[in-house]
C-alpha cells in the first residue's frame, strides 16, 4: 500500500522563539514517538505537508523519510489555528514493522445518493474502527460502498471487507451496525433533541 512521504529534519532547540523561527522559515514544528522510543522534536516543509493534509488526516500512515532511512508512522494529532486554521505543531507515531499497533479508522460511507430520498436517509452509526495490525496492512481509511443497502437491513461490522482482512483485527463486535436506512423525520427529531440537550448542558 502506498503511503505519502513526510521529509523531515530534526530540531534540536525547544520553546516559544525557536518555535516562530522555524515556522519562519517554511516549516511546520513537530514531535515524532512512539514506543520504546525517545521523543523528537522536528520540523516538516509547510507546502509539503500542506499537500499531504489535503488527502490524509489524523489515523493515517505515513512514511517519515529521516537521517538514518525511511521509518513508517501514523499521523496522532494536527494542532491548527483556531481561526486561520492552518497547522501550528503536528504530532506523529513511529512505528515498527515487526510491531502490531492498535488505532482508530475513519469509516467513510460512499454511494449514499443511490438509495436516499426525500423521504429515507442512510444513518452512520459508526464514524471508525478502531483495528490492529502491523503497520504494513494499516489502511488508510475504510471505504464502505452502500448502494445496495436496503430499509430494515442494517449493516454491520462482519460484512466489512475490512473485518474479513486476514491481515487486521478489528476490535468491535461482529454485529455492531456500521449504517442503516432510517426515515428523515427520524433524522431531524435525533438531532433536535440532541440540541436541547446541548443546550441544558450549557444551562447547568
Amino acid at each position: 500500500m502506498e503511503r505519502p512521504v513526510l521529509n523531515v529534519v530534526e530540531r534540536k532547540e525547544a520553546g516559544k522563539n525557536p518555535l516562530k523561527s522555524i515556522r519562519n522559515e517554511g516549516f511546520v514544528p513537530g514531535v515524532i514517538y512512539g514506543h520504546n522510543k525517545e521523543n523528537r522534536n522536528v520540523g516538516i516543509n509547510k507546502r509539503e505537508l500542506d499537500r499531504v493534509l489535503t488527502k490524509y488526516g489524523v489515523g493515517s500512515s505515513v512514511e517519515l523519510s529521516v537521517d538514518e532511512g525511511m521509518k513508517p508512522a501514523i499521523i496522532k494529532d494536527i494542532h491548527r489555528h483556531v481561526t486561520k486554521q492552518h497547522v501550528l505543531h503536528i504530532d506523529l507515531q513511529e512505528l515498527d514493522y515487526n510491531e502490531k499497533v492498535r488505532v482508530k479508522i475513519p469509516v467513510h460511507l460512499l454511494n449514499k445518493q443511490a438509495v436516499e430520498s426525500s423521504v429515507s436517509v442512510v444513518q452512520q452509526q459508526v464514524a471508525e474502527l478502531e483495528i490492529q495490525a502491523f503497520p504494513q496492512y494499516l489502511p488508510q481509511s475504510i471505504d464502505v460502498d452502500v448502494s445496495t443497502m436496503k430499509f430494515g437491513e442494517p449493516l454491520k461490522i462482519a460484512e466489512l471487507a475490512v473485518y474479513k482482512d486476514e491481515n487486521v483485527q478489528v476490535l468491535h463486535d461482529a454485529e455492531e451496525i456500521v449504517a442503516l436506512i432510517t426515515t428523515a423525520s427520524k433524522v431531524e427529531a435525533a438531532a433536535a433533541t440532541e440540541t436541547e440537550e446541548d443546550k441544558l448542558r450549557k444551562l447547568y
